[in-house]
């Protein structure tokens, strides 16, 4: 068994907007995550599966995840 790798800035960007991403709870995230093995490729692959679904997916955009970390590390959380 491989250690995890540690997220770098763009990858734990990817992770937090596609967790952030309406109608996308903790199972669908771990399926799109199995399905299209990175956060990036399954944010890739949302707007075809919203024209598939009958629910809307729309990610937070990437600003607005930016200024979130930045804002937590300003309080010095992790």
């Amino acid at each position: 068994m491989t250690a995890p790798r540690a997220l770098g800035d763009a990858d734990r960007i990817d992770w937090v907007r596609l967790a952030r991403t309406p109608n996308v709870g903790p199972v669908t995230f771990a399926q799109l995550l199995h399905r299209f093995g990175t956060p990036a490729a399954a944010l890739d692959a949302l707007p075809e599966l919203t024209r598939k679904a009958r629910c809307r997916f729309q990610p937070p955009s990437r600003a607005d995840i930016e200024r979130e970390l930045e804002q937590t590390r300003q309080y010095g959380a992790r």
